[in-house]
């Protein structure tokens, strides 16, 4: 069995970063992300992420309270933004455990940091088969990864 399509418009894939700028309302990164999520939503676009994306923005707003840039409160709302956002986004249409293998190839000759981006990208590659996906990000060194390993892959660097 293939891929459940994402919509008839198409797919967006969220980087971590994204939903983190989102959540802990990164200056000029939260209204953008948003602006632009939304404009997609609008058009009929489905929001998907991997399910690694709860441990990175977890880990990401854990450190921001820890180091002082998110005050308890600021880090409360933080992570009830992060759920409500997550309410909207989709899993992997067949599961995490159907990206690994291209994930991994992905991610060959990158070094550890970079494990993660070949979830997303293998995610996007997977939505890609079934109609328009992108991926959002705002990590430059993800599209370079996608670009030379997965170009089928349309990554959408915001700035």
């Amino acid at each position: 069995m293939g891929p459940t399509p994402p919509s008839s418009a198409g797919a967006l894939v969220l980087d971590a970063n994204v939903v983190i700028a989102i959540s802990s309302k990164e200056t000029g990164r939260d209204a953008l992300a948003t602006t632009e999520i939304t404009n997609y939503v609008n058009s009929g676009y489905r929001l998907y992420s991997p399910g690694v994306i709860v441990a990175e923005t977890l880990y990401v707003l854990c450190r921001k309270k820890t180091n002082g840039s998110l005050s308890l409160s600021d880090y409360a709302t933080a992570i009830a933004t992060f759920e409500r956002v997550m309410a909207s986004v989709m899993p992997p249409p067949d599961g995490d455990i159907s990206l690994i293998q291209r994930a991994e190839q992905i991610g060959s000759g990158y070094g550890c940091s970079r494990s993660a981006d070949g979830i997303y990208i293998a995610l996007a590659e997977q939505l890609t088969a079934t109609g328009p996906t992108e991926l959002f990000t705002f990590d430059r060194g993800c599209a370079n990864q996608a670009a030379a390993n997965a170009p089928r892959v349309t990554v959408k660097v915001l700035r």
